[in-house]
């Protein structure tokens, strides 16, 4: 019996951990040949997911060059996924998640050699080039040239049906974050998450209320950092008995400016970039969240965690439509509004927490591979 040879690419931690519940599908399934390529775009963030979601790696690239632009890294990209495909083998279809420079570079290169590609999280989009940037770019390129567009919602099938691509082309699947998070979640019971927070030297903070901060975007560099930072800063000093959870990016522009402002003071723990494992436990057990990330903003409401959201568009508009998620931006005085609002006002925060998921049921995964083998072995 004919098998169908799936590529699945990837080369940040967020594109694998939406992608491993797909990938661990594939790999049990009769119907499926895996061949799984990492870019190394991020390469020590992503090792850690790697290993717990325990993702075989067939081809592992080296896109990443210090110093080098946007086009550089594409351009390495571009040659090293092509390069993987020069081996006769005949694939029948490139899988990649989201929007980054790695998934641009396998969809122009599944264009070129005629591999239909299958664009996992297709139609997100913020209508704002500059925000994210340069992400609204990536996907937007990619939903030029991709087969198959699986939509994890409603609201993006419609942006790709306003930008013309054909309704066959399109399946509403759910966010595979949910699958994912229920696939984490699996492995970390009460026990498990107390000796993680322990590891973390944490655990103090579970009977405690404490907000779990992240904040990495290039549009957020420098005076917007700076007034997250203030923001912060001017909530410890209102909530003495609050407590701040930051795992920093290792970017200098995030940690100079996080280091500066709030280094030193003992209700803000500043952290290392954490592995998946930790990071799941510290959305289980906080009280809210900010955060500038995509992925989080998805993964919040998988916990009823409330999230203020420190950019002033998102692409994740159902996380704001259902009420579990507010657009706060870098303004000082709106993100210290929003914040006192959840700490003070009971009903308010149940309204933002007890929301249905609107990222879908977990079988995302399922629909995603049910669709490629209908369409390829028939």
């Amino acid at each position: 019996m004919k098998k169908v040879m799936i590529s699945f690419v990837f080369g940040t931690r967020p594109e694998l951990i939406k992608l491993a519940p797909v990938i661990r599908l594939a790999l049990e399934d009769a119907r499926f040949e895996v061949e799984v390529i990492f870019s190394a775009q991020h390469d020590e963030l992503v090792r850690d997911a790697i290993q717990f979601f325990d993702i075989p790696i067939h081809h592992r690239l080296d896109m990443m060059r210090a110093g080098q632009s946007l086009n550089q890294l594409l351009s390495r990209g571009l040659t090293q996924i092509e390069a993987v495909y020069q081996d006769g083998r005949a694939r029948d279809v490139i899988v990649v998640q989201g929007d980054t420079t790695t998934v641009l570079a396998a969809a122009l290169v599944g264009f070129a050699l005629k591999i239909p590609v299958a664009h996992v999280e297709a139609g997100l989009r913020s209508f704002d080039m500059a925000h994210p940037f340069p992400e609204e770019g990536n996907r937007v390129l990619t939903s030029r040239v991709a087969h198959w567009h699986f939509a994890p919602t409603a609201k993006s099938a419609l942006n790709l049906e306003n930008e013309n691509v054909p309704d066959d082309r399109i399946v509403v699947t759910g966010n595979t974050v949910v699958d994912a998070v229920k696939l984490a979640t699996q492995s970390l019971d009460m026990a498990r998450t107390l000796d993680i927070l322990n590891e973390m030297g944490l655990a103090r903070l579970v009977d405690q209320h404490f907000i779990l901060i992240t904040a990495h975007r290039r549009e957020n560099h420098g005076e917007g950092m700076l007034n997250i930072c203030r923001s912060i800063r001017q909530l410890a000093l209102e909530h003495t008995d609050l407590h701040f959870v930051w795992p920093v990016h290792l970017n200098p522009a995030v940690q100079q400016v996080v280091q500066a402002e709030l280094g030193g003071l003992p209700q803000v723990m500043l952290l290392p970039p954490l592995d998946y494992p930790k990071l799941i436990v510290l959305l289980k057990t906080s009280y809210f969240v900010m955060t500038d990330s995509g992925g989080i903003q998805e993964e919040c409401p998988s916990f009823h965690k409330p999230v203020l959201i420190l950019r002033t568009t998102t692409e994740r508009p159902e996380v704001v439509e259902v009420g579990a998620g507010k657009l706060v931006g870098t303004d000082q005085a709106q993100i210290i509004a929003e914040a006192n609002a959840l700490l003070t006002d009971q009903a308010h925060y149940r309204t933002m927490a007890e929301v249905l998921n609107p990222f879908g049921d977990g079988l995302a995964s399922q629909r995603i591979l049910d669709r490629i083998a209908q369409d390829v072995l028939s």
